[in-house]
C-alpha cells in the first residue's frame, strides 16, 4: 500500500545495513561497496516493482481505497511513489549504518524496527481508524463496488480477503520480494556474527512478529479507544 510502503522500504534498508553490521562499516567507501550495491539492487529490482505492479493492477487497494483507478492519480504522485520506494530504503540503510559506525548497534536495530512499527500502525489504524477495514477490502470480490466504511469487515470480506485477487498477487510477489531479502540478510548476518542464516532470519521475524506487531496493535487499540 502506498501509505505504508515508504516505511516498509525504510525498514528493508535499515535491516540490511544492520545485517551487514561491523563488516559493513569496515568498508572504506559508504557507497562503493557490496552492501550498498546489493541493497540498492534489491530495492530497485525486487521491492519497487512489486509496489508499482500493485498500483497498476489493484489501484484502489494499493492506495488504501483513496483512488478508484490509476487515471485518477496525479502523474507526479505515481512517480513520487516509485522514487520513495527506493530513496526511503536508502535512507534507512544509511541511518542504521551511521548508528553502527558510531557504536550504537542497538539503535541500528531500533531504527528498522521503527520503520516496521509505522508500517503496521498505518496498515491497522490508518489515519482515521479504518486502516484494517480498508486493507481487507478487495473490490474485485464485490463486482468493482467502491469501499465504504465497514465494508472490509462486513460479509464477504474479512478472512475472505485471503483468497481474493489482491491476496493472490501478494503471494506471488512475496516470493519475488522476500526470497532475495532473506538470502541477503541471512548471508550478511553469518558473515558479521557467525550465526546461521536460518537462525538470523528466524530472530528477525521474531522481532517483527512478537515485538513490533504487538506494539503497533496496542497503539492502534489505544487509537480506536480514543476515537470511539
Amino acid at each position: 500500500m502506498v501509505q505504508v510502503d515508504v516505511f516498509w522500504a525504510y525498514a528493508f534498508g535499515g535491516s540490511l545495513a544492520d545485517a551487514g553490521g561491523d563488516k559493513l562499516t569496515e568498508e572504506r567507501h559508504p557507497v562503493a561497496n557490496k552492501y550498498f550495491t546489493y541493497t540498492l539492487l534489491f530495492l530497485c529490482i525486487s521491492w519497487a516493482p512489486t509496489g508499482m505492479y500493485l498500483l497498476a493492477q489493484h489501484t484502489s487497494w494499493e492506495t488504501m481505497q483513496v483512488y478508484n483507478d490509476l487515471s485518477a492519480i496525479p502523474p507526479w504522485l505515481i512517480v513520487a511513489f516509485g522514487l520513495t520506494n527506493i530513496t526511503q530504503g536508502i535512507l534507512g540503510f544509511f541511518v542504521s549504518r551511521h548508528f553502527i559506525k558510531a557504536g550504537y548497534r542497538k539503535l541500528a536495530t531500533i531504527n528498522w524496527m521503527a520503520g516496521y512499527f509505522f508500517m503496521f500502525f498505518i496498515l491497522i489504524y490508518g489515519w482515521d481508524g479504518t486502516g484494517l477495514d480498508r486493507f481487507l477490502y478487495d473490490r474485485d470480490c464485490f463486482g468493482g463496488l467502491p469501499w465504504s466504511v465497514g465494508a472490509g469487515l462486513g460479509e464477504g470480506a474479512g478472512f475472505n480477503f485471503l483468497t481474493s485477487s489482491v491476496a493472490k498477487t501478494l503471494y506471488v510477489e512475496g516470493i519475488w520480494l522476500l526470497a532475495p531479502f532473506f538470502v541477503l540478510f541471512g548471508a550478511w548476518k553469518q558473515m558479521d556474527k557467525g550465526v546461521s542464516p536460518v537462525a538470523a532470519v528466524g530472530k528477525h521475524l521474531f522481532q517483527i512478529g512478537m515485538v513490533v506487531l504487538p506494539l503497533a496493535l496496542l497503539s492502534a487499540g489505544i487509537g480506536w479507544w480514543w476515537l470511539f
